[in-house]
């Protein structure tokens, strides 16, 4: 049980880690700051602006993201059929 537990708490800790690291909104954010590195560079060089950079509107998932959705819903699928065995295997004993 003991063993059950902390496989259980590393597939917590993976799951957490790769949400932090591949999160959309974690690339979004990292564009928009390129973006925003790139257009301040413009205005010190006193560039005309000819483009909408500071924006982004690109709200599609992209490959990256879709496949993180699908790995995270399995994984829930997966950590909703442990508890469930467990909670039946629980009510059997008791």
């Amino acid at each position: 049980m003991k063993e059950l537990i902390i496989d259980l708490t590393m597939v917590g800790l993976l799951l957490f880690g790769m949400n932090g690291l591949l999160n959309n909104h974690y690339i979004q954010n990292e564009m928009v700051s390129k973006n925003i590195v790139a257009f301040e560079q413009n205005i010190k060089k006193q560039k005309e602006i000819k483009s909408d950079e500071g924006s982004y509107d690109d709200l599609q998932d992209n490959t990256l993201s879709l496949i993180v959705k699908k790995i995270s819903k399995i994984c829930i699928q997966i950590i909703q059929t442990i508890v469930l065995l467990i909670s039946q295997f629980i009510s059997n004993i008791l």
